[in-house]
């Protein structure tokens, strides 16, 4: 009992010890230069995307709500939809605010993140309309339908401005990691 403890022990230290140096080996191709972590430069523009992608998905999934042919979403569901769509906004728009930052001294980055700004704020625009549109006793699923529509719309042309950005910016997207190939030997099949 008392050598499982002690190797239970020692086995969880190891672990703690490994694993700062595991993760402070990876490559990260996105970051500029050895003293940007210093300056508070290594921003990657991925945050940024994840927050817009939700927003936009948070859009699409509402919008597709209020235009079944018996609406099934209640106004205690869109003013959550809402909320959550304006806080990935809020979001995205921080992690955008410090890519513009960090590129301040670069016009065309600086044109392509304020075109990108427009956008949003449209989706914030969107946002106030529906949630003005859904806390109304009597909700008109056609006008809620729209402020989603446009909210869905701005929010891919905004994507499609980040896609002009990260190509500016060189930034490749996360890459999905390769599926492990299992070298080891199978066990013969009983015949």
């Amino acid at each position: 009992m008392k050598t499982a403890m002690k190797g239970f022990f020692a086995g969880a230290a190891l672990a703690l010890l490994a694993v700062p140096f595991t993760y402070a080996q990876a490559p990260r191709p996105e970051l500029r230069d050895a003293g940007s972590k210093m300056r508070d430069e290594a921003i990657s523009g991925h945050e940024y995307l994840m927050y817009q992608r939700l927003a936009r998905d948070r859009a699409e999934i509402t919008y597709h709500q209020y235009t079944r042919p018996a609406p099934v979403i209640t106004r205690q569901q869109a003013k959550q939809a809402v909320v959550q769509a304006r806080e990935d906004l809020s979001m995205s728009d921080a992690a955008l605010a410090k890519l513009k930052a960090a590129h301040a001294k670069e016009p065309e980055v600086v044109k392509v993140i304020e075109s990108i700004e427009k956008h949003h704020a449209a989706a914030h625009e969107a946002c106030n309309m529906l949630e003005e549109h859904a806390s109304k006793e009597d909700a008109d699923h056609g006008a809620c339908s729209e402020c989603c529509a446009d909210m869905w719309k701005e929010l891919d042309a905004a994507k499609a401005d980040t896609d002009k950005l990260f190509k500016l910016l060189k930034i490749q997207p996360p890459k999905m990691p390769a599926a492990k190939t299992d070298t080891a030997k199978k066990p013969a099949a009983k015949k």
